[in-house]
């Protein structure tokens, strides 16, 4: 579409004053999770309301699952129930502070994202009519990312965690091409910038925690899912199947 110009707490979550936005950005994220044969493929739709102070990024699906007012719904026994989004994960951004909300098993982990520092580069190009320049990144994680940004929307924020140049994210790639994210659609709008509301979440001291709940998830599946095992429809057990699987076949976005 063409743009237009080192204890866990599990707590309640705690609102704060909206404010409103004055633009919506959406994007398209691909996520190539086997960069040696390019195959599964996984692409996710995801909206950035923002302002020069406030902003987050979620997927509208994930935002009204969590405010109760999905319109998905799928059939069971039991009636029909709310459609699991497919993605969960959202970035609620305060002034400086940049609060990330992800999944991992059937728990939600929220932490403080540190800050990126910026390399900008020379490289110059336009995109769908907007004058924009590459920026280079490495995460704290030791992953190299791309982003072109546009100065001629003046607003510091982006997709995910790729926020704090002098203006818009347009674009974001890693080095590797296996993640991207493109804007596809920038509108005005005046919508309540508030961040999602799970009902419970992992709150961690420090990412660090996040990072290692994300490694032991990683190590056992089941740790994170109620320390349930996991079976096959004839009994067998295939945990260790879904470990090697997590392991082999994971692009991870921070």
């Amino acid at each position: 579409m063409r743009i237009k110009a080192s204890v866990f707490l599990i707590l309640s979550f705690t609102s704060v004053s909206a404010q409103k936005a004055v633009m919506e950005i959406n994007y398209e994220t691909k996520i190539i999770q086997d960069s040696i044969h390019k195959s599964q493929i996984h692409i996710y739709s995801s909206t950035l309301l923002c302002n020069n102070l406030e902003s987050s990024y979620s997927s509208k699906e994930a935002k009204a699952f969590y405010n109760k007012n999905s319109k998905e719904t799928i059939q069971t026994s039991y009636g029909g129930i709310p459609k699991y989004p497919k993605s969960v994960s959202s970035v609620y951004k305060n002034k400086e502070n940049i609060i990330v909300s992800m999944p991992v098993g059937r728990y939600i982990f929220t932490y403080e994202e540190p800050k990126l520092k910026w390399n900008i580069l020379n490289d110059r190009k336009e995109i769908q009519g907007f004058k924009s320049r590459l920026a280079k990144t490495t995460t704290d994680t030791g992953q190299t990312f791309y982003a072109w940004f546009t100065d001629d929307i003046a607003i510091p924020d982006g997709p995910f965690r790729f926020k704090g140049l002098s203006g818009l994210v347009l674009e974001v790639y890693n080095k590797n091409r296996t993640i991207e994210i493109y804007a596809t659609d920038i509108k005005k709008s005046e919508e309540l910038i508030e961040p999602l509301n799970y009902g419970s979440d992992v709150k961690t001291k420090s990412k660090d925690q996040f990072l290692e709940a994300r490694k032991n998830y990683q190590e056992n599946p089941s740790v994170y899912n109620g320390n349930l095992k996991l079976f096959d429809e004839y009994g067998n057990e295939k945990t260790k199947k879904m470990t090697d699987r997590i392991k082999s076949h994971t692009t991870f976005l921070d």
